[in-house]
C-alpha cells in the first residue's frame, strides 16, 4: 500500500511496508529535480527538527559546554581538532552525544529507516526528507552544499565557542562532514547547522526543502523485520566491539552446535 497527502505546507507521504518505501524515495528524489535527499529517520513522528541544544534548553550555556569539553577532550583522545576548527570539534561533540547546534542527517534512506524503527512502541514513526541545496539558496542564497571550511558557515561555527556578538548568525547550513571516524562513514553522515532554535520544518517555504514520510506504527514491526533481512542493524551502523556483543546477544539461534565443532567435522567429499 501507498498513498501520498498533501498538507497545506510540507507534502507526506504514508509507507506501509518496504515497497510504498521504495516507491515514496524515488518519489522524493524526483520532487527534489533527481537531486539526493538527505534522510533523518525519529521514531515519534511528533518530534521537531531542532538540534539537541535548543531541544534541551542548553543553548544557554552553549559557549562554557563546548568550552570545557575543549579543554578536557585532550586528556581523553590522542588525536582532535585544532582550535582554528570550530567544526571539527562541533562534529567531535555531537559523535559523544554532547547537546550541539547540529542535527544529523543521513544520505542513506535505509539508515534513516532503521533509526525511525529502531525502538518498538506504539507511534508513528517518521522520515524526513531534506533538499539540502535548496535549504542553503533559501538560507544563504548559495545553491551548493557546503564544506567544512567554506566561508558560506561563517560564525555559525565560531560562536559556539565564545560569548554572543551583536551580528549573531541566526541561519540554517546543510554542511558535508569530515568522516574522521568508521562510524560517520558507514552512516553516510551529513548535518545541518542550526545558529537558531526554531524547528526547521516551521521556517517559511519548509515545503521547497522538505518532506515528510510517515510510517504507522501498525507497520513499524513487519518494516524492522524487512530492514534487518537487508542487513541493516546496529552492528552495522555503530561498527564497535560494545555494538557486535549487544547485537550477538539478542540473537536466537537454532541448535547449540558450537563453531569449533564444526571445525573438527570431516570434509565433505567432493
Amino acid at each position: 500500500m501507498f498513498k501520498s497527502e498533501s498538507t497545506t505546507v510540507i507534502k507526506e507521504y504514508v509507507v506501509t511496508d518496504i515497497a510504498s518505501f521504495t516507491s515514496a524515495v524515488v518519489l522524493v528524489t524526483r520532487q527534489f529535480a533527481d537531486s539526493r535527499a538527505w534522510w533523518r529517520g525519529q521514531r515519534d513522528v511528533s518530534w521537531k527538527l531542532c538540534p539537541s541544544l535548543y531541544r534541551l534548553g542548553f543553548d544557554k550555556k552553549e559557549v562554557n559546554l563546548n568550552g570545557r569539553f575543549r579543554l578536557m577532550a585532550k586528556a581523553r583522545r590522542g588525536e582532535v581538532p585544532e582550535n582554528t576548527n570550530p567544526l571539527g570539534w562541533l562534529f567531535l561533540m555531537q559523535h559523544y552525544r554532547l547537546p550541539t547546534r547540529l542535527l544529523d542527517w543521513s544520505q542513506s534512506p535505509l539508515v534513516a529507516l532503521y533509526f525511525a524503527l529502531e525502538k518498538p512502541d506504539d507511534t508513528d514513526a517518521v522520515l524526513w526528507g531534506l533538499f539540502p541545496i535548496q535549504l542553503n539558496n533559501l538560507e544563504a542564497q548559495t545553491p551548493s552544499i557546503c564544506m567544512p571550511g567554506s566561508s558560506t558557515i561563517g560564525q555559525l561555527g565560531t560562536q559556539a565557542f565564545r560569548p554572543e556578538t551583536n551580528s549573531r548568525d541566526t541561519r540554517i547550513i546543510s554542511v558535508l562532514t569530515e568522516e574522521a571516524d568508521l562510524r560517520q562513514m558507514v552512516q553516510q553522515s551529513a548535518f545541518t547547522i542550526h545558529g537558531r532554535g526554531d524547528p526547521l520544518e516551521q521556517r517559511n517555504e519548509a515545503h521547497k526543502f522538505l518532506v515528510k514520510v510517515r510510517i504507522p506504527a501498525k507497520s513499524k514491526e513487519a518494516l524492522r523485520q524487512v530492514i534487518a533481512l537487508l542487513g541493516v542493524s546496529r552492528a552495522s551502523l555503530f561498527p564497535d566491539l560494545e555494538n557486535l556483543a549487544l547485537e550477538l546477544a539478542g540473537l536466537e539461534f537454532h541448535g547449540n552446535l558450537a563453531i569449533d565443532e564444526l571445525a573438527d567435522e570431516p570434509p565433505l567429499d567432493p
